[in-house]
């Protein structure tokens, strides 16, 4: 029976070392209870192609429209533009051949930003030329050089319009980037103005004006953290950073979006868009 036993212990070390190698622990590591809220989501419907098991992403909010991005299972990725009041799409194109994961989106006010998953890269689009013609119209991109590029967020960090880039799982961070100098050289390395540890399994990022928020899957209802840029870039942790954690809607959150009062976000077990006010007390 000796075989046995060492055969268990065999695989019980195997498994300790991949859930400490990929951080699989921090699926169960939430925020004290004092840090913790309660949030309340609307159900606004489900997504798009959602009945073909097509994934929700990206997700962002533009002059009135929410626009949001799919993966038709690794094939390809679509972004709508959505009216949030009626939950119609309005206009669609599809991303780029290699671009078939978009995993996260973000508006500077005048160009959309997006990064894939699949491809680690992240483009500059023409975002109007492109909804009118229906095709893209990347006017630059750059290698993130991550291994799971995940969400990404626009945010102004002392003076300066900077672009936030999640890592899931792989380096388990998020890089806060000068993104125009980034596109300039083709890739982000030499570009990064500072990154910090999150939690793991990033999957949305947005900035209120104020606060940085990161959405992220835990095991038993997902979460969001609501978090201080300036302790971001001293602590480089997000654990030291949030001020709130709140629940998100399900088991499957993906990426966020904020329209000067309410978050958007959609959830890729449900298939489905929500709603909610993320505050601090």
């Amino acid at each position: 029976m000796w075989y046995l036993a060492g055969g268990l212990v065999f695989v019980l070390a195997v498994f300790v070392f991949a859930v400490w190698k990929h951080g699989l622990w921090k699926l169960y590591v939430y925020q004290p209870k004092e840090k913790r809220a309660t949030t309340q989501w609307k159900d606004l419907g489900p997504t798009p192609e959602g009945e073909n098991k097509y994934t929700p992403q990206g997700m962002t909010y533009v002059d009135g429209h929410v626009i949001f991005a799919n993966s038709w299972k690794n094939t390809k990725s679509r972004v709508y533009q959505i009216d949030p009041e009626t939950m119609e799409i309005r206009a669609t194109f599809d991303m780029p051949e290699e671009a078939v994961h978009t995993s996260g989106l973000a508006y500077d006010g005048e160009h959309l930003w997006a990064v894939d998953y699949i491809s680690n890269r992240c483009y500059k689009i023409d975002l109007q030329a492109s909804l009118e013609s229906g095709e893209p119209v990347v006017l630059g991109s750059f290698d993130t050089g991550l291994g799971g590029t995940s969400a990404c967020c626009i945010l102004t960090h002392k003076g300066k319009q900077l672009l936030a880039i999640s890592d899931f799982m792989r380096t388990s961070r998020t890089y806060v980037v000068d993104h125009n100098r980034a596109i300039d050289e083709g890739r982000m390395e030499d570009s990064i103005v500072f990154s910090y540890i999150n939690d793991g399994f990033s999957q949305g990022l947005e900035w209120d004006g104020e606060y940085l928020y990161e959405s992220e899957n835990r095991y038993s209802i997902d979460i969001v953290n609501q978090m201080e840029v300036a302790v971001l870039e001293s602590e480089g942790s997000a654990q030291k950073a949030t001020v709130r954690q709140f629940n998100a809607p399900s088991k499957g959150v993906e990426d966020l979006a904020f329209d000067g009062k309410v978050f958007y976000t959609s959830d890729e077990t449900t298939f489905r868009f929500y709603v909610g006010n993320l505050e601090a007390e």
